[in-house]
């Protein structure tokens, strides 16, 4: 009987590697003459440094290096600065001291340490390095003035207080908005809800001092009020307690349980709340 069982065992065995042999063939990786296997890896780039292949960048004939002059600094720096701080439109930059020309690696890497003031401002001090091959070439520092260039809103005809808004009364400018057109409204900015708070003559920067929000809710009128939370929607009318402007926190009664709560503007006629 324990023969048996044993014959039976040995069998079973043999029969499973059989099967699963089947699986285990070796994989071939020859290839065609010819042909090229490439591997891709994934890798993060910072926005701290950057690193020039730039053609438009002196190339040394006799060492094959190249050449970093004021102009390439200049463009370097503001494609740092822009990143640094996340801005859009585009940072010029302009060195405010003589440079002297330095030959490089063709890749070498500027990484920008410091800026001082740690903002965008017309006038400002930076630090930065310079790496050859992994090795730190150098340090330096040197002062530069900065423009910020962004396309704005400027008027294109007279608008009076109170007016709002539309396509044809504005057009648009690329200017430096550090300076005179600082808090300048950029073009692509949300304009729906505000109203001229002043009158404005044509070919005029707009500010957002020169706007104000419109009163969408008022005091003492009927709106509907928007209640959802933990997959409960309910509507009801709601009477406004106080003023309000699109995105602002109203003080609305509830008509039916005389009950007050917190709604947020929505619209002129619509509330919305939390439950």
């Amino acid at each position: 009987m324990r023969a048996a069982v044993i014959a039976q065992f040995l069998l079973l065995t043999f029969s499973l590697s059989g099967g699963v042999e089947r699986f285990l063939q070796p994989i071939s990786l020859d290839f065609a003459k010819g042909q090229r296997v490439e591997k891709k890896v994934s890798s993060y780039i910072s926005s701290s440094f950057v690193t020039h292949t730039n053609s438009s960048i002196d190339v040394d004939s006799k060492s094959e290096n190249v050449v970093l002059d004021s102009l390439v600094l200049q463009k370097t720096l503001g494609d740092l600065l822009k990143h640094r701080f996340q801005t859009n439109g585009e940072v010029v930059v302009h060195l405010t001291r003589k440079w002297e020309n330095l030959t490089c690696h063709p890749n070498f890497i500027i990484k920008l340490s410091s800026c001082s003031p740690d903002e965008l401002n017309s006038n400002c001090f930076v630090k930065f390095d310079i790496w050859e091959n992994g090795v730190k070439a150098g340090v330096f520092s040197i002062p530069i003035k900065i423009l910020h260039m962004e396309d704005v809103y400027f008027t294109n005809k007279s608008i009076i207080n109170g007016e709002k808004l539309s396509v044809h009364s504005l057009k648009s400018r690329k200017v430096d908005t550090l300076k005179q057109y600082a808090n300048s409204v950029p073009v692509g900015a949300k304009l729906a809800g505000y109203e001229v708070s002043s009158h404005l003559r044509p070919d005029t920067p707009l500010k957002w001092n020169h706007l104000s929000k419109v009163t969408l809710i008022n005091k003492g009128k009927v709106v509907d009020v928007f209640a959802s939370g933990n997959g409960i929607f309910v509507t009801m009318k709601g009477l406004a307690l106080e003023d309000g402007v699109e995105g602002s926190f109203v003080r609305v009664k509830n008509l039916s349980s005389e009950k007050e709560f917190q709604a947020k503007v929505l619209s002129e006629n619509s509330v919305k709340v939390h439950l």
